[in-house]
């Protein structure tokens, strides 16, 4: 996180706007395991899987983002 933020700019790089999405996409699908356990027959137990799967992805997306502008280079 020191490497976001270099002499008072902030890194607009694609690598780091990924990374920012992490807790949101986290909590989204927090909601949407608990929104799909009170509608359909999936129960949490079935569904957490998701909750180690869609960060996994994120964190892909991540290291395959592109670092071109990056604060810290």
């Amino acid at each position: 996180m020191a490497d976001e933020k270099i002499s008072g700019r902030t890194c607009a790089c694609a690598h780091c706007r990924v990374r920012g999405l992490m807790g949101p996409i986290v909590l989204i699908t927090i909601g949407v395991i608990f929104l799909f356990g009170e509608y359909t027959r999936y129960s949490f137990g079935e569904l957490w899987p998701l909750l180690l799967i869609v960060p996994g992805i994120v964190m892909l997306a991540q290291s395959l983002a592109s670092k071109d502008g990056h604060a810290g280079r």
